[in-house]
């Protein structure tokens, strides 16, 4: 049986039509409690009925939901934010055979060396298991990218004959054709692929992986982001943000977004008890950011520049003081209070 399971169990009873309120609480742990009624009396909290919406809701004690509340109220949603600024929030490609287009470094070195054209081709790949926090692990893997002739023009491109674009393709790039050569046929067959079968489906954006850019990964136990200014592209499983943006970097690294976060994506298992959230697009647009004056974006682009380079020179570095510093300051530019604070801290795995 090759899968996870993760069940939620939701236990209700019936309540007076007036209240206004709910008792609630969570168990956590695969064993449960032998007796939920005592445990929701000695371990629950009140929750506001009008807190239960339609549009969604999470059992959390008043606190928490009071500081996703001020949070929320505080920022200015994240699709909004990079909209303003000329972004958008975007997909990894999707090339529908990595085992055609991802390559190793030993192939990379092998098909340059037999034909040196094929560099123009080859471009640093990223997993969403490759991306760490303020660094990435995947320095040895490596994508074949042959975006679609819908988006860019390659020597092939006009040709009207499939077979008259391919013996093109081949001329111009001879080695990264016959390392294709054995996937043709599984090439042919894919829904992803471009407006020839060797190419990459059509993307608006493939420029933005050009680009100084936000990466971080479609799952995790808590959000991994990181800039990239090396050009790569990211697979399917990752999220990219254009732009050189270190302030809204240090914005999704700090304790206080991770805390809304937890409460306010999708998750798989108890995201306060080692479960996984997913950072789909959909819940990302909403997180809040909040609005920054000149000085503080720069103290704040500048601690998470100094984290970052820290951590991608050595990942064993200490960056706890630059990141308690990067924190407190976010803690200000949203306005928690000391209580607010001991809070989200006392949530925090």
């Amino acid at each position: 049986f090759d899968a996870t399971v993760r069940p939620c169990i939701v236990l209700a009873g019936a309540a007076a039509a007036d209240t206004g309120a709910v008792r609630a609480a969570t168990v956590r742990g695969p064993a449960g409690h032998p007796d939920p009624a005592a445990f929701i009396e000695r371990h629950g909290f009140d929750m506001e009925v009008a807190d239960l919406a339609d549009a969604g809701w999470s059992l959390a004690p008043p606190d928490w939901q009071a500081l996703r509340a001020k949070i929320e109220a505080a920022g200015q949603p994240l699709g909004e934010y990079v909209n303003v600024n000329g972004g958008g929030i975007y997909s990894g490609i999707k090339t529908g055979l990595n085992d055609a287009f991802v390559i190793d470094a030993e192939t990379r070195a092998r098909l340059i060396a037999d034909d040196p054209n094929s560099a123009e081709l080859i471009r640093p790949w990223l997993r969403g298991q490759d991306v760490r926090r303020w660094r990435t692990d995947g320095a040895d893997r490596y994508a074949i990218a042959i975006a679609s002739s819908a988006n860019i023009e390659w020597p092939w491109s006009s040709a009207r004959r499939e077979a008259d674009a391919r013996a093109i393709f081949k001329r111009t790039y001879r080695a990264v054709h016959d390392h294709l050569a054995p996937f043709f046929t599984r090439l042919r067959r894919r829904q992803d692929k471009g407006k020839f079968f060797w190419e990459l489906r059509p993307c608006a954006y493939y420029r933005a992986f050009d680009q100084p850019k936000i990466i971080y990964p479609d799952i995790g136990r808590a959000m991994r982001a990181m800039l990239d200014r090396a050009g790569h592209l990211a697979g399917n499983t990752c999220y990219l943000i254009p732009g050189d943006d270190a302030f809204l970097l240090a914005i999704l690294n700090s304790k206080l977004i991770d805390f809304y976060f937890r409460l306010a994506l999708p998750c798989l298992d108890d995201p306060f008890d080692g479960g996984d959230m997913r950072f789909i697009h959909a819940w990302m647009v909403h997180a809040p950011i909040a609005p920054a004056a000149e000085p503080t974006k720069q103290r704040l682009a500048a601690l998470a520049e100094q984290i970052q380079t820290a951590t991608q020179a050595d990942p064993a570095a200490d960056t706890n003081a630059l990141q308690q510093r990067l924190d407190q300051t976010i803690y200000d530019l949203y306005g928690l209070t000391p209580p607010d604070i001991a809070v989200l801290k006392a949530a925090l795995p």
